[in-house]
């Protein structure tokens, strides 16, 4: 991989690459994600950009090579009221062919940099299936903790699959 990779957060003129990579790791990896292939698919690229400039502090960082998105991480705080000290991780995903080079790593700790910037915001939480052994390992080395196991969270073409729910409790302020 050369030159080194850039992560940062998403502008309006990434929508379109954000789409093609969203589409192509639902395609992939259809078991990695709640949502689907199908659901997304007809998302417009105003759609993609309300993710990308939310009305909120919620984020979506990209990892860059040579000038091509090849990763992506969400982070947004809870909405409610009584849960807005927590943010949540989401849509994590590195192309197949840019895995292996720390990618995933540098995205997590862009995301988890934000949240810890919220104001207010104690907790990031983040689900897993929990047969993506990589992954788990991944956050538990970033310092997630499982605090639960949901059986049968995730139902694609028939087959079933747990996910493992992790948390990492922020340094107070």
């Amino acid at each position: 991989m050369n030159p080194a990779p850039l992560v940062r957060r998403l502008a309006a003129e990434d929508a379109p690459a954000l789409r093609q990579l969203r589409l192509d790791a639902l395609r992939e990896t259809p078991e990695a994600f709640g949502s689907s292939y199908e659901e997304e698919h007809t998302l417009t690229l105003a759609d993609i950009r309300a993710w990308i400039v939310p009305a909120d502090d919620s984020a979506m960082f990209g990892a860059f090579v040579d000038r091509a998105l090849a990763g992506i991480v969400g982070v947004a705080r809870q909405r409610k009221l009584k849960m807005r000290h927590k943010a949540q991780i989401w849509s994590v995903y590195v192309a197949p062919e840019m895995r292996g080079h720390g990618l995933a790593r540098l995205l997590l700790r862009a995301a988890i940099d934000h949240a810890a910037a919220m104001h207010g915001v104690r907790t990031v939480l983040l689900s897993v299936t929990a047969n993506n052994t990589a992954a788990c390992r991944l956050y538990a080395s970033l310092g997630f903790e499982q605090y639960g196991h949901e059986q049968e969270a995730l139902c694609v073409n028939g087959t079933l699959y747990d996910e493992l729910l992790m948390a990492l409790p922020l340094p107070a302020r």
